[in-house]
């Protein structure tokens, strides 16, 4: 049953992977300000057990709740953008992002590797991280990157050169 706070788009997309599909789980959300979506899910959260350590219970089982509340209550829920879209580690095989933690020679770099100029500055790798949204650390961010691997080299380095430059030009 929807809470009396909830009177409020819907598609869900797949993308082809071999990893098992889980459509909420690190879900990107953009609630507008006094949004009835909102309001549901805190009325959940405020309703519900407290989280398990270690689990999705307020991440992915959050929205699912929500999902099916909506649902029941035949409202329109909420749209899902594909997850591959947010978490470029779980797309398709030939596209996915090696994992960040194991740098240039992991297992899911193979992919990257076999291209031309693979994992290297202006390569393949390089040219889809034009296009990347973001990379999800899901539980993760204990974890440090390999130093001169990919996200050290491609991603964080020239962020450090970006925020190096803008301290410059603040300091004239």
């Amino acid at each position: 049953m929807v809470s009396s706070c909830c009177r409020v788009a819907t598609r869900t997309h797949h993308c082809v992977s071999d990893k098992i599909y889980q459509p909420l789980n690190g879900a990107l959300m953009h609630f507008q300000k006094h949004s009835p979506y909102l309001c549901e899910a805190f009325h959940i959260m405020a309703t519900s057990a407290p989280p398990r350590a270690d689990s999705t219970d307020w991440g992915a089982l959050l929205y699912l709740k929500l999902w099916r509340r909506l649902l029941g209550g035949r409202i329109p829920p909420f749209k899902i953008l594909p997850f591959c879209f947010s978490d470029g580690r779980s797309c398709r095989l030939d596209n996915r992002l090696p994992d960040p933690f194991d740098g240039d020679t992991g297992k899911e770099a193979r992919w990257w590797r076999a291209k031309q100029n693979g994992l290297q500055e202006g390569g393949e790798l390089d040219n889809a991280l034009g296009s990347v949204f973001a990379v999800h650390l899901h539980n993760q961010w204990e974890k440090t990157f390999p130093k001169g691997g990919w996200v050290d080299r491609l991603l964080l380095n020239r962020y450090e050169e970006k925020l190096a430059e803008r301290e410059e030009v603040d300091d004239l």
